[in-house]
């Protein structure tokens, strides 16, 4: 069993040279493995605490934010059961988010609009857990979804027609969700257990930006300029992660001062490529490919993937494995424990090259 270590993690995030091995980049994975490894359920704290330690990971994630709320979760979600699982014929139920018009689509609706308090949001899982951990285990706190959480709110679609129709609509709508997370930082900052804040907002799919690059530089990267510097005055590092090809907008996310990026998603982007241009001002984490290796292919090709990636990447520091999105139920649990498992074996530096 890899011992935990937060600190090899965070000597990856600061780009400070290599240390003793190649961390594990994931912080999403699915019930369904996790009990798998674990060998029971995972329900209580004292659970996750005892997965990420099993699965070899330095770290706990834990999610809090405007996408845990009602408003979000139950109001602006559909639920659809289907067999999503890779391992089992029984059936799951994923949350998939309206694609058309939203629950905002007027200013009327916008300010009627019942919102909830970031500071009434439950943080007692923030409060239990440091006890849980390890000296050298911290947690990762899971926010971001500035983006994301508008494009729920609104549709997508009609997020899209309102750039044009109503351009006060999504700016107060924008600040008002881009406010939120920021308390949402600023109260788990508090917590001594927390050692990086993580920034999930998808902002493209596989060829393009889902909105033109103006539009995230207006509204979205300077309340990740703002969480970020208020997370450093604080002492904790900062990722970003988004899907699809961001490259028309990795400068504003490095100059927003995050610290990592993830996934770097094939083909999507090429991460080599990545790591030559910018790899020296933001370290990089994932590109395990989702949509075939990992989901599709065998434990062997898993393993040649990882093997490619720590070669190329890892020497120098900087770079950390993990998967191109999450990790989901349609990952057979041969393929996420080969994942881990050659990061393991190849990953010890000083790399073999």
């Amino acid at each position: 069993m890899i011992e935990p270590n937060f600190e090899r993690f965070r000597t990856m995030l600061l780009r400070a040279g290599e240390p003793d091995r190649v961390p594990l980049g994931d912080i999403s994975v699915h019930p369904l493995l996790k009990a798998a490894i674990l060998g029971r359920p995972v329900r209580t704290l004292e659970d996750q605490v005892a997965f990420w330690a099993t699965a070899g990971f330095d770290h706990v994630p834990l999610e809090q934010g405007l996408q845990l709320t009602d408003v979000i979760k139950r109001q602006s979600m559909h639920e659809v059961e289907a067999q999503y699982a890779a391992d089992t014929a029984d059936t799951q139920v994923r949350s998939w988010a309206t694609e058309g018009k939203g629950l905002i689509t007027t200013m009327a609706e916008f300010e009627d609009f019942r919102w909830p308090d970031p500071d009434s949001l439950d943080y007692s899982a923030f409060e239990r857990i440091g006890p849980l951990l390890s000296s050298k285990v911290k947690v990762i706190a899971v926010v971001g979804k500035v983006f994301t959480c508008v494009s729920w709110l609104m549709g997508l679609e009609g997020l899209s027609f309102a750039l044009v129709d109503e351009p006060d609509l999504v700016t107060a709508i924008f600040e008002r969700v881009g406010r939120f997370q920021y308390r949402v930082v600023e109260n788990l900052l508090r917590f001594d257990c927390i050692g990086a804040i993580w920034h999930a907002d998808d902002i493209a799919f596989k060829t393009q930006l889902l909105v033109a690059p103006r539009v995230l530089r207006t509204h979205v990267f300077p309340w990740y300029t703002g969480m970020n510097r208020v997370s450093h005055a604080k002492g904790r590092l900062v990722v970003y992660h988004s899907d699809g090809a961001l490259q028309e907008v990795v400068e504003d996310i490095i100059a927003c001062g995050f610290d990592g990026l993830n996934p770097i998603e094939p083909p999507a982007m090429d991460i080599n490529a990545v790591k030559q241009e910018y790899g020296k001002r933001i370290s990089i984490i994932g590109n395990i490919d989702l949509g075939y290796t990992l989901t599709r292919g065998t434990p062997d090709e898993v393993r040649a993937e990882v093997r490619r990636r720590i070669h190329d990447l890892a020497p120098g520091g900087g770079y950390a494995v993990s998967s191109s999105n999450s990790v989901p139920e349609y990952v057979p649990l041969a393929n996420f424990n080969a994942m881990r498992e050659a990061t393991f074996e190849y990953g010890r530096y000083p790399i073999a090259v």
